[in-house]
């Protein structure tokens, strides 16, 4: 039940994210729009560019510690660059 529920949960954040980031980048092509760009860009590195580094970092040949080790790094890297943009935009707004 656990399982099928975080599996929803997943799938319904992909497509709320696809959302949003569809919305930034419309508004963004429509006129100059940093802050709708950094938030489709802040979106997309902690969803999608965190997911495929993650994958790669377990398909790995490290030992599970270091394996453990790098998806933190990737954690805690995505996350700095998601504060940072969103930082850029709250300075724009």
């Amino acid at each position: 039940m656990i399982k099928t529920l975080n599996k929803i949960l997943g799938i319904l954040s992909y497509f709320l994210g696809a959302a949003v980031v569809l919305e930034a980048l419309i508004k963004g092509v429509r006129g100059p729009s940093p802050p709708q760009l950094y938030i489709a860009l802040a979106i997309i590195i902690v969803g999608p560019v965190e997911d495929l580094a993650n994958c790669l970092i377990g398909k790995s040949k490290l030992d599970s510690r270091a394996k453990e080790l790098y998806k933190e790094l990737v954690n805690q890297l995505t996350s700095l660059a998601f504060l940072i943009l969103l930082g850029l935009v709250v300075r724009r707004v």
